[in-house]
């Protein structure tokens, strides 16, 4: 899955600030301090919603560090981009439902609040792979799955298809299966490791 989250804006650099700043307001976040990064690349912004932090310390301390509290905006060759870190990993190594819930709250005010200051719509899906073997019960969960969402994907059999295997073990990392590509609509990818349907349920919604 992706550490962070980022979007370009349809904005210049300041019209985004702007704009991000009054949604941080708005979202009942604190603005603790303002980052100017060396060379004009851009500014970070240190936010802090009480509610949540709150929450999480008191659910479990251990995921502190986890909680995304700052938000990039950087200003590369006149191309604006926003971004934050993925709230949803601390879903990803609980089993709290407090946690669980709090992360996927989180990730959908914090794409909101990103989105909304970029002047953009939510990610839509462009394109889907399943990469799987024709042993594996995960993969064929997976598919059937997939068959009753009527979603369209691509299905290839890493174990028939060698070069499909080395690709999939260059972009992740995994030699297991299943593994799902998601490319969205500006070509970012993101990618599922195993059958996890609560994740391609948030996706394909």
């Amino acid at each position: 899955m992706n550490l962070a989250y980022f979007r370009k804006s349809n904005f210049d650099f300041q019209k985004t600030l702007e704009n991000l700043k009054e949604k941080i307001n708005k979202n009942n976040f604190k603005i603790l301090s303002q980052i100017d990064l060396n060379n004009k690349q851009g500014v970070v912004l240190n936010i802090c919603n009480q509610d949540w932090i709150s929450n999480l310390i008191a659910s479990d301390k251990n995921f502190f560090g986890l909680m995304p509290c700052s938000i990039v905006i950087l200003n590369r060759n006149d191309e604006i981009m926003v971004g934050v870190g993925n709230p949803n990993l601390i879903g990803k190594l609980t089993d709290n439902p407090a946690l669980i819930d709090l992360s996927q709250k989180a990730e959908n005010i914090l794409k909101s609040i990103i989105n909304e200051s970029c002047g953009v719509g939510p990610l839509k899906v462009k394109r889907i792979k399943l990469y799987a073997t024709m042993s594996c019960p995960y993969c064929k969960m997976e598919a059937s799955w997939l068959d009753s969402k009527k979603v369209k994907y691509d299905h290839v059999y890493v174990d028939l298809n060698p070069i499909a295997g080395e690709e999939m073990i260059r972009k992740t990392g995994q030699m297991g299966v299943p593994v799902t590509e998601i490319v969205y609509d500006n070509n970012e990818e993101e990618y599922i490791i195993g059958f996890d349907k609560t994740r391609l349920e948030e996706i394909l919604k």
